[in-house]
């Protein structure tokens, strides 16, 4: 697997890319789901698959006042990416200078520009840009004008019916149901992330 910094992507990636689009903060399933479909749209196409990601990632710059849990870091993200069948990730460096950054500047800078992005997955409620600007819809007519394919991932949700999301993780951790965080995450919660939880709870 190929790690990019995007900042020192001067000339942009010559391999035509399906990006997936997020955060990626715990790997956790309906990241897995976007992955793998990401991965499967680059198999017919003829593509690579490349996942774009952020460090540090967003909330921290945007509230870095408010405190959060990290649920995975980014050498801990790069690993299940890879584990994932991941071909390429691509991490850009959030900044107040890119927070400021429209969605429409994104899209043609980054994605088109430096990703060679030919196809994108994203979730359903996957915004982007100053204050969000831009979401699925708008997103939908950047690709259309720019003939670049779009596939949007419905939620995914747990058994008893309860979205998956890294918000939802977190929660769950606090009120140590571990069973629960590990169903959402599809994998173990290993005693760093308890404890480190733990320690969140104490301060």
């Amino acid at each position: 697997m190929r790690v990019y910094q995007v900042q020192d992507l001067e000339d942009g990636l010559k391999t035509p890319m399906v990006v997936c689009l997020g955060v990626f903060d715990g790997v956790h399933l309906g990241h897995l789901r976007l992955i793998n479909a990401a991965i499967e749209l680059a198999k017919k196409s003829g593509y690579e698959t490349l996942v774009h990601t952020y460090s540090p990632e967003p909330f921290y710059v945007l509230y870095p006042f408010q405190r959060q849990m990290e649920l995975t870091n980014l050498q801990e993200r790069l690993r299940l990416f890879e584990k994932s069948g991941v071909q390429h990730v691509a991490v850009s460096r959030f900044t107040k200078e890119m927070q400021h950054e429209s969605g429409e500047q994104f899209f043609y800078e980054i994605l088109l520009g430096k990703l060679n992005a030919k196809s994108i997955v994203v979730g359903f409620n996957h915004r982007f840009g100053y204050r969000g600007d831009t979401d699925v819809e708008k997103l939908g007519r950047l690709c259309e004008q720019n003939k670049i394919g779009l596939q949007v991932i419905a939620p995914v949700k747990t058994g008893s019916g309860e979205l998956i999301s890294s918000t939802a993780i977190r929660n769950a951790l606090s009120k140590k149901d571990y069973a629960l965080a590990e169903e959402m995450l599809g994998r173990p919660v290993d005693e760093k992330l308890m404890e480190h939880f733990a320690q969140c709870d104490q301060q």
